[in-house]
């Protein structure tokens, strides 16, 4: 897994760098995702003098479970990649940026190895509870139909429909009501 980015050919000044993984190069894997399409990597690369300040963004797109239904899903990913670099004499010639923010390079034949930062930001990117959408109602708990699809006779018999508490907390209501009572 490499992508190179060839620090001593960045002008002076701002300019733009663009790379396009495959998810096999970066190699991507997470259960309850699907990684099909391209990973789009656009940086920003500020040079002033031997000290570089990198700013992009990773974009794509993944296929992902719903915690709720388990439908699958297509999630738009855009993920934060920040770091510095700097030229220095007497660093390896060839650098993983991998859990350092600056990173030193090589003066003279210096390269950086965006590629474990990129998978990284991908991986970082995906939310730890995915949702098909924010009022997703899931699955019946008895008969497991997905209710944003259909509904199903249980739903008024386990009180889903109605505002009514879960009766398994009504021992826990009850204690409230009777320390209120007594203060």
């Amino acid at each position: 897994m490499e992508k190179i980015l060839e620090i001593n050919a960045l002008p002076e000044g701002q300019s733009v760098r663009k790379f396009l993984f495959k998810p096999e190069e970066l190699e991507l894997k997470l259960f309850g995702a699907e990684f099909n399409e391209p990973v789009l990597f656009e940086l920003t690369c500020i040079r002033t003098g031997f000290e570089i300040t990198c700013m992009g963004w990773v974009t794509t797109k993944v296929r992902l479970q719903c915690v709720r239904c388990l439908e699958m899903f297509e999630y738009e990913l855009k993920e934060a990649v920040n770091f510095m670099a700097r030229l220095s004499l007497g660093a390896p010639e060839q650098v993983d940026l991998w859990d350092e923010d600056m990173v030193h390079v090589d003066r003279h034949k210096g390269v950086l190895n965006i590629a474990p930062r990129i998978h990284d930001a991908v991986l970082l990117g995906i939310p730890n509870y995915p949702l098909c959408s924010e009022d997703c109602k899931g699955l019946c708990p008895v008969c497991g139909a997905n209710l944003n699809v259909t509904t199903c006779e249980h739903i008024d018999s386990l009180g889903q429909n109605d505002k009514s508490p879960d009766p398994r907390w009504e021992k826990l209501a009850a204690l409230l009501r009777k320390t209120n009572k007594s203060s």
